[in-house]
């Protein structure tokens, strides 16, 4: 009796040169199937893969039988159609590695990044091959309905951007041309987010550099325009003679938190005002917004949140490996900045944002 094997398994070389001697010795399929170690079925398929028209030497009549060459030669040529084995091979601690950090928040093309500066690995996947293992299951948990990000629905229609009602405020519209090219470091755009839409403390500050994507998060007491002057006041009090090297315009919305112009001009900066429904004036905060909430989902309170979280959310957002740096993170942008910007006390910066600037 032949030894049973796993199902499933293909047939080798020898199988078939056994399958061969029991069709000559009249064996049936389920005989065969038995003995072989495998399922009927795939003794029927076999069967019809080597089919073979042979002549019979005695009755000078044709008749049809199994041959193993044949079947080998068709097993053969069916795999020249498969593709190459996957590129991480065994190394399943790398899958899981990437693992952890899409399910840490983390896009698959940051997470690549992310899993390579641990150097614990000799493998490196692309961002188009990740997705593919992502879309066969290859990954221990993740799914494509646990990305971060999922695809953008479609737009049904466009609004105008309409001019803002209140003419005392500083128009975007007047802002320097040379800020909407990014040229400069030192100009940020201002938004807020919120947990609940109700409650006390359900509110950061949030501020994006417009060159280099630098995040700067702060809790906040109440969504009030008091508590945002406070918050820019405790900036220049930490940058102090440097805050207005490091602050030179800031754009926000027009939302009541902002109302304050006067007051944030008071602090060495000059606030500029978008157009009502215009997010696409504040866009780069509006993606820095979408990495936050992976850390503070809408809907979920932040009355317990400290500013201890908020730094944390900072530093994840800042040492964000992204697409449009080609991997480089908004953190490695801004200290190649630093020493070029005229700093007083650029250690504070350091410090600010946890860059090492020996590891520059």
């Amino acid at each position: 009796m032949y030894e049973y094997h796993r199902k499933g398994r293909h047939l080798t070389t020898d199988d078939r040169a056994m399958i061969e001697r029991l069709v000559r010795t009249g064996h049936t399929q389920t005989q065969i199937a038995a003995l072989v170690g495998v399922s009927q079925s795939t003794i029927c398929r076999e069967l019809k893969k080597g089919r073979t028209q042979q002549l019979d030497g005695s009755t000078w009549l044709y008749n049809y039988t199994y041959t193993a060459d044949k079947g080998q030669t068709y097993a053969d040529y069916q795999k020249t159609a498969h593709g190459r084995g996957l590129k991480i091979g065994n190394n399943f601690k790398y899958l899981q590695a990437l693992d952890d950090k899409i399910r840490d928040g983390h896009s698959p093309y940051s997470a690549i990044y992310a899993v390579a500066q641990t150097n614990a690995f000799d493998v490196h996947v692309s961002k188009t091959t990740l997705y593919r293992y992502i879309q066969e299951g290859l990954l221990p948990t993740v799914r494509y309905k646990h990305l971060p990000v999922g695809h953008p629905k479609k737009r049904k229609g466009t609004v105008a951007p309409m001019r803002t009602k209140n003419a005392a405020r500083r128009s975007i519209e007047r802002r320097a041309p040379e800020i909407a090219r990014r040229d400069t470091v030192g100009h940020w755009e201002q938004d807020s987010i919120i947990g609940k839409s109700e409650g006390q403390g359900e509110s950061c500050l949030v501020l994006t550099e417009r060159k280099t994507r630098m995040e700067i998060v702060i809790k906040q007491p109440d969504k009030t325009a008091k508590a945002t002057v406070d918050a820019l006041q405790g900036l220049k009090s930490y940058f102090g003679v440097d805050f207005c090297k490091m602050f030179k315009t800031i754009s926000n919305d027009n939302g009541s938190e902002f109302a304050d112009q006067e007051g944030m001009d008071a602090t060495g900066t000059t606030v500029f005002y978008c157009h009502p429904q215009a997010p696409h004036e504040r866009g780069s905060n509006e993606n820095a917004n979408k990495l936050l909430r992976r850390k503070f989902p809408k809907g979920e309170s932040m009355s317990a949140k400290t500013q201890e979280d908020a730094t944390q959310a900072m530093h994840f957002v800042n040492h964000y490996h992204r697409e449009m740096f080609h991997g480089e993170t908004a953190a490695q942008r801004m200290a190649r900045e630093i020493p070029a910007m005229g700093l007083e006390y650029p250690e504070r910066v350091y410090r600010f944002f946890g860059i090492d600037p020996q590891g520059i």
